[in-house]
């Protein structure tokens, strides 16, 4: 009878265990998908127009509009589909956390999703990367290569995109949280008791 009593009481204890984690996991998923998403629409949202002297003819002012926007730069472009897609992505893994029990197929479940985290994780840092580079060059420019400066010219333009990196920075060190999370929750992963 004793005994029966402290085997209820450690079931009872190692369910909580799995359903803390479970919420840590989600709530850690929901963050990157904020992040992500963040730093999708600010940065696809980002345009700045300006009127700028060129030019003086004489004593009269040649002026030009110009306007920036992310899809001038493909590394900008690639930057918005890489955390659309992670966010996304987190968007179907938090429905599968929710709702994924019944969809597990032979004990995949858990490894496609450590998987998709991985090659999301890859993504997001390429994203990342390109356009942080793409930013480097428009606040400081190359000289070696002749390219000019505009973030001295395009203020808002430059902070908003700054803004926008560091959310998907954000994602991008949620996610690899994520992973390991993923990836432990994988290799400890209840063996299935035949009887």
């Amino acid at each position: 009878m004793g005994l029966q009593n402290e085997e209820k009481l450690e079931l009872g204890c190692s369910s909580s265990q799995p359903r803390s984690k479970k919420w840590v996991l989600l709530t850690v998923r929901v963050l990157a998908f904020l992040a992500t998403a963040t730093a999708t629409l600010v940065m696809a949202l980002n345009k700045e127009t300006k009127t700028l002297v060129v030019a003086m003819v004489g004593s009269t002012p040649i002026k030009v509009t110009l306007t920036a926007k992310f899809q001038h730069t493909p590394a900008f472009v690639f930057f918005v589909i890489a955390n659309g897609m992670a966010s996304f992505h987190n968007l179907m893994m938090i429905m599968v956390e929710l709702f994924g029990q019944k969809l597990d197929y032979k004990g995949l479940r858990l490894a496609m999703i450590a998987i998709l985290d991985m090659t999301t994780v890859a993504l997001i840092s390429g994203g990342a990367s390109a356009a942080t580079f793409m930013a480097e060059v428009g606040k400081n420019g190359n000289s070696h290569a002749r390219w000019n400066k505009i973030c001295d010219k395009f203020e808002t333009f430059c902070d908003r995109g700054g803004v926008a990196i560091i959310a998907s920075s954000a994602g991008l060190i949620l996610m690899l949280i994520i992973t390991a999370m993923s990836i432990f929750k994988l290799l400890n992963k209840p063996k299935s008791v035949s009887s």
